[in-house]
């Protein structure tokens, strides 16, 4: 050491061998700090190939076979179209090479013998039953005399009330194949009188109609005039007696 150098040591109390030993130390912890940035580092980098090794699709089972059609990324796993391949067999029209081959387990997949194949016959009927998806797949309910009653109760609505105009149906005679019934159920805006209760509300319309006392009034007046008019003329016809033809066949 030389003697200025010295003469500090001696100054704060400190040796050659002290200032030696403090030396040292500070190359060991600067060494010490290199090492572990140069882990980190290493650390970070060897971190990412690892991350990307992992498959990045769920694992469904499927196995592809070899083909030429198909290309598979090592890195991620993914498999994609080898579009060129399939370009090049539509333009020559070459079928050489291996297909795609689906394995599931060990076994080449087949169809679900659970699934039934229906005939022409079947697939006809299943279409007879419901009106077809315009319709929503109404179906084609069965008819009892209940229902077959209310239908024409709907067919004849302008005979039910003289006083609104309904147009008239092309088929009035005949029974749709496809149709439903439905309830009108009252919103919560309209006032409690004009609800039915549950002892006013029937299970079809007809009953519905003939517990209606200002419907049943109507058609009881109705039925009358209809009655009157076709007896009117029966009295006089009785008291003339049996017509008579003129001619030389009448019997004597």
């Amino acid at each position: 050491m030389s003697t200025l150098e010295t003469e500090h040591a001696s100054v704060f109390g400190l040796n050659d061998s002290m200032l030696e030993g403090l030396l040292n130390q500070a190359r060991e912890t600067i060494a010490q700090k290199n090492k572990a940035a140069e882990a980190a580092a290493k650390k970070k980098e060897g971190s990412k190939p690892a991350a990307l090794a992992v498959s990045l699709r769920f694992d469904a089972g499927v196995r592809l076979g070899s083909s030429e059609l198909l290309q598979t990324d090592e890195t991620t796993g993914m498999t994609r179209l080898n579009t060129e391949r399939v370009y090049d067999e539509m333009v020559t029209g070459s079928t050489s090479g291996s297909g795609v081959d689906a394995v599931v387990n060990g076994a080449k997949a087949a169809a679900d013998p659970t699934v039934k194949h229906k005939s022409k016959k079947e697939i006809v009927d299943d279409k007879s039953k419901h009106a077809g998806k315009k319709w929503f797949g109404m179906k084609a309910p069965v008819l009892t005399p209940e229902l077959k009653n209310d239908v024409r109760v709907l067919q004849l609505r302008n005979v039910l009330d003289p006083k609104r105009f309904y147009k008239k149906d092309a088929g009035t005679k005949k029974i749709p194949k496809y149709f439903e019934m439905g309830t009108v159920i009252e919103g919560p805006t309209e006032f409690y009188s004009a609800r039915m209760t549950k002892k006013e509300r029937k299970t079809n319309l007809v009953d519905e109609l003939l517990a209606d006392k200002q419907a049943r009034d109507y058609f009881k007046r109705k039925v009358g005039e209809i009655h009157t008019k076709n007896n009117s003329g029966l009295r006089g016809r009785k008291s003339q007696g049996p017509k008579k033809f003129k001619g030389g066949n009448s019997k004597k």
